[in-house]
């Protein structure tokens, strides 16, 4: 699947997108832009948007006192409560949101994490470990090969912790594969690509020197 024909749904969008989950009830324009801080007509360009990807339905509103009834937005799948990821919020937004150079150490502690998960499945090939751990974290990863060698990440269980500071949250998750990864072998983590499509990210992979050249 190509970059330019995807789907991008970018910080601001899964904002808007995380906000109406967390509503569970259909709301207006005026309420979405004044809790994400957008105009009006910019909220409404993100809105048109999701209902085009199918994450959010349309509907007017049902009233019996006089005036032209609103437009209200509902997400088609409600926000649901964890409490694991409660406590994963409440540090990435008080701990590591304040930490200088907060990406380059959440890299390292994602790395570190998948340092530790290796140990405990070192069998396999490389790659096969890095997607069987990723599925046990919550994903549904698929390894792609054509045109270029990529991990799909689908769909992301920490969606409202990256949009609300992908610094860390997703250099987590991009350390993390690095870390499952290991030494040693012959791919290495090029970048991670969040939102190429609603609730997509793409980790792009290299082939180190070594192995390009035997």
């Amino acid at each position: 699947m190509s970059e330019t024909r995807a789907t991008r749904l970018g910080p601001t969008r899964a904002e808007v997108l995380h906000h109406l989950r967390t509503a569970g009830e259909p709301v207006a324009v005026s309420e979405v832009s004044e809790a994400v801080g957008l105009h009006p007509n910019t909220t409404r360009f993100h809105l048109d948007a999701l209902l085009e990807a199918g994450l959010v339905t349309r509907e007017v509103e049902q009233r019996s006192q006089p005036g032209r009834p609103k437009v209200l937005y509902r997400a088609t799948q409600p926000l649901q409560t964890d409490p694991y990821e409660a406590l994963a919020q409440a540090m990435v937004t008080h701990f590591a949101g304040v930490e200088p150079h907060r990406s380059a150490k959440a890299r390292a502690a994602g790395e570190a994490w998948g340092d530790e998960l290796r140990a405990e499945v070192a069998d396999g090939e490389p790659l096969d470990r890095v997607v069987r751990c990723m599925e046990g974290l919550g994903y549904a990863p698929r390894l792609v090969t054509d045109p270029e060698p990529q991990i799909e990440l689908t769909p992301c269980p920490y969606m409202s912790l990256a949009t609300k500071d992908p610094g860390v949250v997703c250099q987590l998750h991009l350390g993390l594969v690095r870390g499952l990864l290991g030494p040693d072998q012959p791919w290495r983590v090029r970048s991670i690509h969040p939102w190429l499509e609603p609730d997509l990210c793409v980790l792009r992979l290299d082939r180190t020197e070594a192995a390009a050249g035997a």
